[in-house]
């Protein structure tokens, strides 16, 4: 999972890379049509949308396993909820098995 964040650690300083240089062709000058059309695919925005979604599944996993693990040591519902500062309905939902596929195949693979 570690290995997972630094990735994309890794990757979003590429990305303010090339904001930059986005930024640097618009500022010399250059549409944003001309400098979209020029630019690297994917997209900066497909890309970090991309990003945001595999960070959001992989905070649900580890979520999920840390109330996993707390339940297997000995905490009641309530003080899962409690370390989490969510209610106990809320990690009801944390513990019940995961769904095979709970974002459907919705967004862009490519620019």
């Amino acid at each position: 999972m570690a290995g997972a964040f630094r990735a994309a650690a890794e990757e979003l300083v590429g990305l303010a890379a090339r904001a930059d240089v986005l930024a640097e062709e618009l500022e010399g000058g250059s549409s944003l049509t001309e400098a979209m059309a020029a630019e690297k695919r994917p997209l900066i925005i497909t890309r970090l949308t991309q990003l945001s979604d595999i960070l959001h599944d992989a905070a649900s996993e580890v979520r999920r396993a840390e109330a996993s693990q707390l339940r297997e040591e000995g905490l009641t519902h309530e003080g899962v909820a409690e370390v989490f500062g969510v209610s106990r309905q809320r990690v009801a939902v944390l513990l019940k098995p995961r769904p095979t596929n709970p974002r459907g195949p919705y967004r862009p693979t490519s620019g």
